[in-house]
């Protein structure tokens, strides 16, 4: 990923925080015309619209365009974005918002008419893929102007979604749902520093942050706060987060996946043969329950835990960039940091980070003007890293999310590693939301079984993907 000096977009950010001095050396992803990409070819498309529908919803950025300028960062420039690329290619972008299960129905309902009113349409990731294996897609690589190999693309996520070398689905720097939904921990500054704990920010720089120093922190950092000789939702605790999510960012920042994909690029169910796997669940199994340091509630997700690290009374949360800007912690008064997951050993090179799906901009099989559409596709990505990822961060780095200037090297590392596990994204009805989550519910360690229990389930809707995809050869 492309990246500049902070010290012209932190300091205005900074400058209203007293005493905080400006980072000189901290980066983030680039804002500036400054690139080593070819430049974008000029189009003219005469003035034809680029017809899309697309989500709205309060849980993500569904969104592609937005109507006017309004002064908030992130809304305007959206809208420089996408009036650049309308200059360029000679088009006009036409944008029809619904809700997110409304926009799912409709898009499924006009594809498998074959009527044509949009030129792209947005899904949620499992929905889309569906409508994939039934080859009522255009893959993108088949689209003319469009270059998955360019940095604004998201390579990782989209060779993950590929299925027998085709790239049916894929996402790009303009899609800010696949932020939104990148996962993340962010721990409570007073109490790391009350209980005498490593500094966690160290740990990261050195490589050091892996899922036994993470455990070391945690034992300990329980506290029975009103002396009740139990551990309630009134006392203090070492980690908490929404149980469907903690689970798959640990094993996903320890190198681990529930679904891989075989020489012929097609998924293959694997986490009962794993034993790195089995291994890391373990492990976050002991740490949550045996040593009893997550904060474990039984209502449908865990949503009950949360506020305990807006009270103060939690050291670690799973949480995501979608969550940060959600009601558990705004307004937040406790100094917080940000940090990636810990990976699993020190040998690990890279720290990874957990994306638990998000939206997806499909192109039907009953589009006409594909040079059109790939070109805009092209252009909005590109224009998007340029624009958008440097307003995206801006909001993530002033007050909403971060209170120190470390936190930009970490959204560094968080965003340059986002991993996608089928199991807990395409998949994750069957997996990650199903027998995963019940698991982490039950507080179950029984994963063989569990996984002999639903493999024939999971891997009979593998067969019905692995048909579909043939079938298009």
């Amino acid at each position: 990923m492309k990246r500049f000096t902070l010290l012209v977009l932190l300091a205005a950010l900074l400058a209203g925080c007293g005493d905080t001095p400006v980072p000189a050396e901290t980066t983030v992803p680039e804002a500036s015309a400054e690139t080593t990409e070819a430049p974008l070819p000029t189009f003219d498309f005469e003035g034809i619209a680029l017809n899309v529908l697309a989500a709205e919803s309060t849980a993500y950025i569904g969104y592609l365009d937005v109507a006017e300028q309004t002064g908030e960062v992130l809304n305007d420039a959206i809208f420089a974005c996408n009036r650049a690329v309308e200059e360029r290619l000679n088009i006009v972008i036409e944008q029809t918002l619904e809700g997110a299960s409304a926009a799912n129905k409709t898009a499924e309902a006009l594809i498998m008419a074959s009527d044509h009113v949009y030129d792209l349409l947005s899904l949620t990731d499992r929905n889309a893929f569906n409508l994939a294996v039934q080859g009522m897609l255009l893959p993108y690589d088949s689209l003319p102007n469009v270059d998955l190999t360019q940095e604004y693309w998201a390579q990782g996520i989209n060779d993950t979604l590929r299925m027998m070398d085709r790239y049916w689905l894929a996402t790009g720097d303009f899609n800010l749902s696949y932020y939104d939904y990148t996962f993340m921990m962010v721990f409570n500054k007073q109490l790391a520093d009350d209980l005498k704990l490593d500094n966690p920010y160290a740990l990261v720089n050195s490589g050091k942050w892996t899922l036994d120093a993470f455990s070391k922190m945690c034992i300990g950092a329980n506290r029975d706060l009103n002396g009740d000789s139990k551990m309630d939702d009134a006392d203090q605790w070492a980690w908490s987060g929404a149980y469907q999510n903690i689970a798959p960012s640990l094993w996903v920042a320890s190198g681990a996946q529930s679904i891989h994909k075989n020489d012929d690029d097609l998924p293959v169910f694997t986490m009962g043969s794993d034993s790195h796997f089995t291994e890391v669940f373990m492990k976050i199994y002991d740490i949550a329950f045996t040593r009893g340091c997550y904060h474990h509630k039984t209502d449908t997700q865990s949503i009950t835990a949360l506020p305990a690290f807006k009270e103060g009374r939690a050291l670690f949360q799973t949480t995501s960039f979608q969550e940060l800007d959600g009601e558990y912690y705004r307004d937040m008064t406790i100094d917080y940091g940000i940090l990636p997951h810990p990976k699993w050993d020190e040998n690990q090179a890279e720290y990874y980070s957990h994306v638990a799906g998000g939206r997806l901009f499909v192109v039907p099989v009953t589009a006409k003007e594909t040079e059109m559409i790939g070109a805009s596709l092209e252009a909005l990505s590109r224009q998007a890293s340029e624009d958008i990822i440097p307003a995206y961060y801006e909001i993530a780095l002033k007050s909403k999310y971060t209170r120190d200037d470390e936190s930009a090297k970490m959204f560094d590392i968080i965003t340059d590693s986002r991993i996608y596990d089928l199991g807990a994204t395409i998949w994750t009805n069957q997996i990650r939301s199903g027998f995963i989550m019940r698991m982490m519910k039950d507080g179950s360690n029984a994963l063989a079984s569990e996984v002999e229990a639903n493999r024939a389930m999971v891997e009979g809707e593998l067969q019905k993907a692995i048909d579909g995809f043939k079938a298009q050869k």
